[in-house]
């Protein structure tokens, strides 16, 4: 992955109404207008050609549920590898904001990453970092085990659940959104075209609890790091972007951890 910091790609940078630049790194399905949002799926890709989406629609490639998703997508989004680094200037955003990505980076790969992320913050400016929590997993797991062994009569399911969660994003083969949105011939094809769920960066390369993260974020240079939840935040604001949870308080991805950082 390499730095951004010298290139001449440049993208219209988002701002709110009191002046503040949020960026969403691989923001998949989960974003806010508002934000400057930017990831690499399909979605991504077909956002920014409605035309040739509407032809495949009407040839019958794309699927009626993919079609009613894509438009959630913000209009704006921009569609970009991140292995490429982060394409935009130094000290540019006040928030960089990233869930459930940083797991699917090989482990040297992630200060890397995270170093980008701190070269486009502004001085003092804010980190959040949302992964699955290897603890929180790990603990299900051993408690499942306890409970079999005791002789729990439900305790099958919650073991076979428990060692899903652990292993799924490490050996799983198909893409999620194909397998979600396409049907038939369309999901064959698709995976013809795309391959499969390592080809798309969808597995999962390294796992961290609040520990090891905190250690990886402050190796990089991050200060003040600090675990939070799905709705309280040192971004001003945070509740009402909807991002880690809904308008209810209720947490997209209860199995996370959230830490949050200034650069």
């Amino acid at each position: 992955m390499g730095s951004s910091g010298g290139h001449s790609y440049r993208f219209p940078v988002k701002r709110l109404p009191d002046g503040r630049a949020l960026l969403n790194l691989a923001c998949g399905s989960r974003m806010n207008w508002a934000w400057t949002n930017l990831d690499f799926s399909a979605s991504a890709r077909l956002r920014k050609h409605r035309l040739l989406t509407r032809i495949l629609r009407a040839l019958g490639f794309v699927s009626d549920l993919r079609w009613r998703r894509l438009g959630d997508v913000d209009p704006e989004i921009i569609a970009w590898d991140l292995s490429r680094g982060i394409p935009f200037p130094d000290q540019t955003f006040d928030v960089v904001y990233h869930a459930h990505f940083l797991e699917h980076l090989p482990r040297e790969a992630a200060p890397v990453f995270l170093s980008e992320c701190r070269r486009v913050l502004k001085p003092g400016a804010m980190l959040r970092v949302v992964v699955p929590d290897l603890e929180l997993q790990a603990t299900s797991y051993v408690r499942s085990l306890k409970a079999v062994e005791n002789g729990d009569p439900n305790a099958g399911i919650q073991h076979q659940q428990a060692v899903h969660e652990l292993f799924d994003y490490i050996v799983r083969t198909e893409i999620t959104g194909t397998a979600e949105e396409q049907r038939g011939w369309r999901r064959w094809l698709e995976r013809k075209i795309r391959g499969d769920a390592a080809d798309a960066g969808e597995l999962h390369r390294w796992m961290y609890d609040r520990f090891s993260l905190s250690d990886l974020l402050e190796s990089v240079g991050f200060r003040q790091v600090g675990q939070t939840s799905a709705i309280a935040s040192r971004i001003p604001g945070w509740e009402s972007f909807h991002l880690d949870a809904g308008e209810d308080g209720s947490e997209y991805r209860p199995e996370s951890i959230y830490l949050e950082a200034e650069s």
